[in-house]
């Protein structure tokens, strides 16, 4: 099953020329004035430049598991040829993004996890950003899956 996950998702980035797979804008609008971002920054420690990088990333919809995949896919790429750019954008626009009903994250744990654990005092600074957002997504993944599986407890007991 992963195999063939691997296999599609590299297929679908061959084929793929968009920078990502989201196509429907979120219909949730967080100003960026809000002072959630303030304590979004304080909790995670996260600098002016990567809160910036938050708020100017359009929030998408994740409706369907292919895009986790895919998206997972090229967070991997841009890990491995150290495209700090490009794995800060990624992780952005999951940590914005809005995930459906059904749609499975579990491919993006593995490699979500690998950055975030990183030690950021010891990676180049781009990186360290990188190392940051990936743990503010780690967070949100966790919080995700436990709230599905605890709709998923209770609705067996119903």
């Amino acid at each position: 099953m992963a195999a063939t996950a691997a296999m599609m998702a590299d297929l679908l980035m061959e084929q793929v020329v968009a920078e990502h797979p989201l196509q429907t804008p979120s219909a949730f609008a967080v100003s960026n004035d809000d002072d959630g971002w303030v304590s979004l920054a304080d909790v995670h420690a996260l600098t002016e430049t990567e809160v910036q990088q938050l708020m100017d990333c359009t929030a998408m919809v994740v409706d369907e598991s292919w895009q986790v995949v895919m998206i997972d896919a090229q967070m991997k790429r841009a890990d491995a040829e150290r495209r700090t750019d490009r794995l800060a954008r990624l992780l952005c626009l999951l940590v914005r993004a809005e995930v459906a009903e059904g749609v499975d994250t579990s491919p993006l744990e593995e490699t979500t996890l690998r950055v975030a654990l990183r030690c950021e005092d010891v990676v180049p600074p781009e990186m360290a950003s990188c190392v940051r957002l990936a743990r503010v997504l780690a967070c949100k993944l966790d919080a995700t899956n436990a709230i599905a599986e605890i709709c998923d407890n209770a609705s067996r007991v119903e």
